[in-house]
């Protein structure tokens, strides 16, 4: 799942998808499209519950901050490994 919120030209993109061993991690990256002010944070999850709830509040967050979520083009294939 990839999730992009625009404002002006400050980006917030999250991207939450599940690793090799099965746990879910949690991508964010941040910063201007106008210069180098880049970052981003990666937290590892053990369920799928959790990195959704901090997904939400994340989502929240940058409602208050006036974020507008993007259209995201790319798709994401679930692959089983239970």
């Amino acid at each position: 799942m990839i999730i992009r919120w625009r404002k002006q030209q400050d980006f917030f993109i999250v991207r939450l998808y599940q690793d090799l061993v099965g746990d879910w991690v949690l991508s964010e990256s941040w910063g201007n499209s106008l210069n180098q002010d880049n970052a981003f944070n990666h937290t590892v999850y053990h369920c799928y519950h959790e990195a959704r709830h901090r997904l939400r509040e994340i989502g929240r967050e940058k409602k208050q901050l006036g974020f507008k979520k993007t259209a995201a083009k790319e798709q994401q294939i679930e692959l089983d490994f239970g």
